[in-house]
């Protein structure tokens, strides 16, 4: 299993991991231009694992910038164009909110968070 972890403050956190055939992409906290190191070596894993798919978990994200968006694209195209997969994980509301403003939900499935049963 290789482990890469980026730690820039408390507050931003890029970890990619590498198991079978599936890299999972962890983003907590602030993600925006200082993390734009930490992306880059994210999509270079991705890259190398291949023929894996992708899995982006956005559930710790508290905030995310257009650097951060511009990944997920990249990584995007990078995947599909070796016919892979990548798949985002618990996409906070502030997050899908700002992938709908741009368009991002065009290229990704966002689907609507279930609510639990009262």
């Amino acid at each position: 299993m290789e482990n890469r972890s980026g730690w820039l403050n408390p507050q931003s956190r890029v970890n990619t991991a590498v198991t079978g055939g599936l890299v999972t992409i962890t983003l907590s906290g602030e993600i925006d231009l200082l993390v734009a190191d930490l992306l880059e070596g994210a999509l270079g894993t991705a890259a190398e694992a291949q023929p894996s798919d992708v899995v982006v978990d956005l559930g710790g994200v508290t905030f995310i910038g257009s650097q951060a968006l511009s990944f997920l694209v990249r990584l995007h195209h990078l995947t599909a164009e070796q016919s892979r997969l990548t798949t985002l994980q618990r996409v906070p509301p502030m997050v899908r909110k700002a992938m709908v403003t741009v368009g991002l939900d065009l290229l990704f499935a966002l689907e609507e968070p279930t609510t639990p049963a009262n």
